[in-house]
C-alpha cells in the first residue's frame, strides 16, 4: 500500500506539473521538485524496503506449524504437523517489457498481469507529460 500510494502521488506530481516523465533510451525517468514528488518518493522508497524486510521475515519463519499433542485411545500423545506453502511471485521491467515470475503458474500470470498495468499507465503518463 505505501508503495502504491507512493506511485499516486508521483502521478499526481506529474499531473500538476511539480515533476517531469522522459525517457531515456526506453527507461522511463521520473524527476520532480515538488512536496508530493518527494512524499512519493518517500514512500515508494518505504514501500521497498518493507517489502524486502517482511519477505526476509517469512523465508526465517517457521513453516511448520504444531498443533498441541493430543491423546488417542491407547493414551499416546500425538502431534499433527501441517505445513503452509509459501507462495511469491514478482515482475521485473526492462524499459517497458515486464518479465514476470512466480513459485506457481497463477502468481506467474498475476505478475504478468501487474507488469503490464504498470507498463500502460507509465506509457501513459509519459504521453500525457508530452502533451
Amino acid at each position: 500500500m505505501l508503495f502504491l500510494g507512493g506511485m499516486c502521488l508521483i502521478a499526481a506530481s506529474v499531473v500538476t506539473g511539480e515533476a517531469d516523465i522522459s525517457l531515456v533510451v526506453i527507461i522511463p525517468v521520473i524527476s520532480g521538485t515538488g512536496g508530493v514528488f518527494l512524499l512519493g518518493m518517500l514512500l515508494v522508497v518505504a514501500g521497498l524496503v518493507l517489502g524486502f524486510v517482511l519477505v526476509a521475515m517469512g523465508q526465517t519463519a517457521w513453516a511448520d506449524h504444531q498443533e498441541p499433542a493430543r491423546m488417542d485411545e491407547n493414551g499416546l500423545h500425538h502431534a499433527r504437523r501441517e505445513k503452509r506453502e509459501a507462495r511469491y511471485g514478482g515482475v521485473v521491467l526492462i524499459g517497458p517489457v515486464p518479465i514476470a515470475f512466480g513459485s506457481n503458474m497463477r502468481m506467474a500470470i498475476t505478475m504478468l498481469v501487474v507488469g503490464i498495468i504498470i507498463t500502460i499507465v507509465t506509457l501513459a503518463l509519459i504521453l500525457f507529460a508530452f502533451d
